[in-house]
């Protein structure tokens, strides 16, 4: 088989590794990432290393990572077990405290390191060819731009140490092969590489199939003799699903009910997105521009088998299962460099299938090595016969194939470059990406937080006023995508709580938080400092006690609560019925009952989830104050939470005979007009909403 797809010059010649193509891999890919050095956390770095009392202790917690999840502090169980990330965070916690430049350095080493074994690697694998064709290969990947979120993100450290110690396994495990007699040594230094990678993320697990392929396609063994070989892979990964649920309880964890991070569960259309995300990856890979941190709901909206980019994706899925196994036979590298790239992107498109999980840019981190392989045998066609030993007198015959890489790689090495400095910081990040993927509720949510961040932070009274507008704009935009996303209404009642000052609004929208996501304890906190800032301290025991029932791992909750207690000696587990919105009604005389005080009171019942009395009285204030525009808005909401939806439209229009341009309004009514199944009236108030705004 072999002597019939391989050239003599092949079978004649095994070439060394050339340790200094390994070195040089190494330092490119420490150079286009050395700028992040200087970045500070952003994204998820706060919840994995500052906001994370385990990794705080420093070398003290590692105890503590091993016996929990990633995100046990947040009060979910996702079946995410990775503690190496978690204790190099740890380890490095204890000798420079929240200092992000010194993670950022780690990130960057380990990426460098990356690009030295990988380069190892492939020299290996691709033995009976130059050396120079897999120095091409890596200086591509090292170079490709999908990476920066895994280099320039600190938390995504899991997904390079997951390639990294798989790296050095498959190498290891090759050197235990290599002869007739079995390396046993390297085996077990393998095997506890491959522990490792495991541990740093569960996509590792992809290692049982790549290991054999490795085999077969560098050494003449049968499949069968290669399936049996990787056998302690096998091993390795029960060992580690059994570590994993005596720490966590479980294998597969639970899936929240959450449309954001979840979409395609929600729309009842998995499978189709499937191939839906599997055209997007293809995509991304071949010409990654836009790149986006976020691509949540609803940036890929799901679709169903209607779609001709669901048919495209269906397509080459299979065009690309067929390839691999009609010319698996061949034993080459493109065959290989498809095999590797369908293999490791598994489960990306598992996590879509299983969970009705988004596409997020590190799922194509170690896939992209698969692309690198096909790219770099695709343009150097005219090389394709010299791979096997190049010579310097023919080095004409090398100049196109030659220029095609310098070309590509030094367009990938620019675009790295250039999308680093963007992840320098969370606004920085926000603000670029919010254009790039401007139909995620979720890039709008975190550029209108960091907005109103800034905005409290902010003295100048012009300069904080701008920040609530633009903040509050993004904010409305969010929920306008997903009227159901109670992470941007808490941020909306976070705004009026510190730099607009109206309390009623600032309740009525933790209400609406709260309301959508019941387990947000830090809604519930705010609501308890709220209410205490206002006198009412009943009201601000009942919250703070929520808070902790909601989460008991949030430090601000526990906090509050025990403070407020010792304070006030309050302990309100029940709504309190002293300040039930009935008594405050018949007990206030008729006189005193103004447009303001039925105002308070709608918002009142609103707060405890009565949104028939609390419409009740919204309606009577504006009967009231036919002018009161608030009062208009705030009812309309209650009717759109009660499903009545024509009540609902009737009181936006009656908004903006008021006031024409009135946003918040417009935007409902194409929120209300989406939920009734109206498309064309819903688009025709959103296009109406961005005529005014210029978004």
């Amino acid at each position: 088989m072999q002597k019939q797809n391989m050239p003599k010059a092949s079978l004649q010649r095994v070439f060394n590794p050339n340790i200094w193509f390994a070195v040089i891999s190494a330092v490119i890919g420490f150079c286009l990432y050395a700028g992040t050095m200087h970045h500070e956390y952003v994204l998820d770095d706060v919840g994995a290393i500052t906001s994370n009392p385990n990794v705080t202790e420093g070398i003290s917690g590692i105890p503590k990572i091993l016996s929990v999840g990633m995100w046990h502090f947040d009060n979910v169980n996702l079946g995410y077990y990775r503690p190496l990330s978690m204790i190099t965070f740890a380890i490095e916690n204890e000798f420079f405290p929240k200092n992000p430049h010194i993670s950022h350095l780690g990130n960057v080493i380990l990426y460098a390191l990356t690009g030295f074994f990988l380069c190892l690697l492939l020299m290996k694998i691709f033995r009976n060819f130059h050396p120079v064709f897999s120095f091409i290969v890596s200086i591509l990947f090292i170079s490709h731009p999908i990476h920066t979120e895994v280099v320039a993100n600190i938390k995504s450290r899991d997904e390079i140490l997951a390639f990294l110690n798989l790296i050095i396994a498959l190498l290891l495990f090759l050197r235990a092969y290599k002869n007739s007699k079995i390396g046993f040594g390297f085996l077990i230094s393998s095997c506890v590489c491959f522990f490792l990678a495991l541990t740093s993320k569960e996509t590792a697990m992809t290692g049982l199939i790549i290991a054999p392929l490795i085999l077969f396609f560098t050494y003449n063994f049968s499949v069968e003799q290669c399936i049996l070989k990787t056998i302690p892979f096998l091993v390795m990964i029960f060992i580690f699903q059994i570590l994993k649920y005596e720490m966590l309880g479980t294998i597969s964890g639970v899936i929240p009910k959450d449309i954001v991070n979840y979409p395609y569960t929600e729309a009842g259309a998995k499978l189709s997105s499937v191939f839906l995300i599997f055209f997007h990856c293809i995509k991304l890979i071949f010409f990654p521009h836009p790149l986006s941190y976020d691509y949540s709901y609803n940036q890929i909206p799901a679709a169903s088998f209607s779609s001709g980019a669901v048919w495209l994706g269906v397509l080459l899925f299979f065009v690309s299962v067929y390839f691999c196994f009609r010319r698996l036979p061949k034993r080459n590298p493109l065959t290989f460099g498809v095999l590797f790239f369908c293999v490791t992107l598994a489960p990306a498109l598992a996590f879509v299938f299983l969970r009705g999980g988004i596409l997020a840019e590190r799922f194509l981190y170690a896939p992209s090595l698969g692309f690198c392989i096909v790219a770099t045998w695709v343009l150097g066609s005219k090389l394709r016969k010299n791979y096997y030993l190049i010579q310097i007198q023919n080095l004409k015959s090398y100049i196109i194939p030659c220029t095609l890489y310098i070309v590509l790689i030094l367009l990938c090495s620019l675009k790295t470059v250039d999308r680093n400095s963007i992840w320098h910081d969370n606004m920085s990040l926000f603000s670029a990406d919010v254009n790039s993927s401007h139909n995620s509720c979720q890039t709008h949510r975190h550029y209108g937080s960091q907005l109103i961040d800034a905005g409290i932070a902010e003295k100048d009274p012009v300069r904080k006023k701008d920040f609530f507008e633009r903040g509050t704009a993004h904010l409305r935009e969010a929920i306008r995508i997903n009227p159901h996303f109670g992470d941007a209404f808490f941020k909306m009642g976070v705004a009026y709580q510190t730099i607009r000052r109206n309390n009623d609004s600032a309740i009525f929208y933790y209400t609406r938080a709260i309301h959508e996501a019941p387990g947000f304890a830090i809604s519930y906190n705010n609501m308890g400092i709220l209410y205490e800032t206002i006198g009412k301290q009943e009201m601000a025991s009942y919250y703070y006690n929520k808070a902790v029932e909601a989460n008991p791992y949030f430090p601000d909750g526990t906090k509050n609560y025990e403070s407020h207690k010792k304070k006030t000696g309050l302990d309100i587990k029940i709504f309190p019925s002293s300040v039930n919105p009935d008594s405050i009604e018949f007990s206030t005389p008729e006189k005193n009952r103004d447009f303001q005080f039925y105002y308070k009171l709608g918002t009142d019942y609103a707060s405890r989830g009565d949104y028939v009395n609390a419409a009740r009285c919204l309606e009577k204030s504006t009967i009231l104050n036919p002018s009161f525009i608030g009062a208009y808005v705030n009812l309309s909401n209650c009717y759109g939470l009660l499903k009545n939806y024509k009540k609902n439209i009737d009181i936006l229009n009656k908004v903006l005979y008021r006031e024409p341009n009135n946003v918040q309004a417009i935007s409902n009514l194409a929120v209300t007009y989406e939920l009734l199944g109206d498309k064309d009236k819903a688009e025709e108030y959103r296009d109406r909403a961005k005529e005014i705004t210029g978004k």
